[in-house]
């Protein structure tokens, strides 16, 4: 009894989707072939992984321990592709970082510049994600390395602090204050603002900062997209409290303009993080180390402070 990896891969999509034509979409495959598949897996198990109804499939008990095998399996035979990868005197393989989208906004592009020039070996992909989700990516194996500002998604994790980065009002230029470059809590709450719901961590850090002032927005609008809350800025339909990184471009053109917040400032920390319970390999933690030095060279374009 031979089963690929093809072949695990393709139950193992299966199971996540519930669904075989759902998962041939997801792998590229046509349904009547990635159905022609799993009977020849089941064929050669002689067993049946799935049960079958008009909804969609099931994992039989059967199924449930094949498919914890078949993760065992995949994350193995990665294992091994990357230590003997890491053999070699030059870095090489595939390694997959995720990160906030408004740390993205000054990362993405350095990032892939920076290996693109001092490591062509290295296949490198970028995931923006929403803090919540971070430690998920890293635990399931989706994302190698992360960059994660949620002190509280921590545990299970090999974490270290990398930088801290300070709220600020961000508006339309022609309406911020003049000639100002910090603004209080106080003053900022008075400006009609946009902002996330309590699900980003930055607004958790705006709110505490709020009940430690004993203080209250006077007007809100919660706003879950970070791209139309920066539209919005640009149009004058509001102010936000958020990371310099996020408006970074727009405030470069001066379509944007920053004051920073103090009394208090309102701050979060970064930290590089990987998933305890996977192996760290050699490649993952050469890319760590590089991201922390292009961190380094744009820590002016984010305002981000080393720790």
């Amino acid at each position: 009894m031979d089963i690929t990896n093809h072949q695990l891969r393709a139950v193992l999509k299966i199971a996540e989707k519930g669904n075989i034509s759902h998962a041939a979409s997801a792998l590229d495959l046509s349904q009547p072939g990635l159905s022609r598949l799993l009977n020849q897996v089941e064929q050669n198990l002689d067993a049946r992984l799935f049960d079958r109804s008009g909804r969609g499939v099931q994992l039989t008990e059967i199924g449930k321990i094949f498919c914890e095998h078949g993760k065992e399996i995949l994350t193995r035979h990665e294992l091994i592709r990357k230590n003997i990868q890491d053999l070699g005197d030059q870095l090489a393989g595939s390694v997959r970082i995720v990160m906030p989208h408004t740390a993205g906004v000054v990362l993405f592009i350095p990032l892939m510049n920076h290996f693109k020039k001092n490591h062509p070996n290295v296949s490198l992909r970028i995931m923006p994600a929403f803090n919540l989700h971070i430690p998920q990516y890293l635990n399931s194996g989706t994302a190698d390395i992360g960059l994660i500002s949620y002190p509280h998604g921590l545990s299970g994790l090999n974490a270290s602090p990398l930088m801290t980065e300070a709220l600020y009002l961000i508006g339309k230029k022609a309406d911020m204050p003049k000639g100002k470059k910090k603004i209080s809590l106080e003053d900022a709450v008075r400006f009609p603002l946009l902002l996330p719901s309590v699900s980003h961590s930055y607004r958790f850090y705006i709110d505490n900062a709020l009940a430690k002032s004993n203080l209250r927005i006077e007007s809100l609008l919660e706003i879950d997209s970070e791209d139309a809350t920066i539209q919005m800025l640009k149009e004058g339909q509001g102010f936000s409290i958020i990371p310099y990184s996020m408006a970074q471009r727009e405030i470069d053109e001066h379509t944007l303009s920053a004051c920073l917040i103090e009394n208090p400032v309102i701050s979060r920390t970064f930290f590089t993080a990987t998933a305890s319970n996977r192996p760290e390999t050699r490649l993952t933690r050469s890319v760590a180390k590089e991201l922390v030095e292009v961190v380094k060279q744009n820590r002016e374009r984010g305002r981000w402070t080393l720790t």
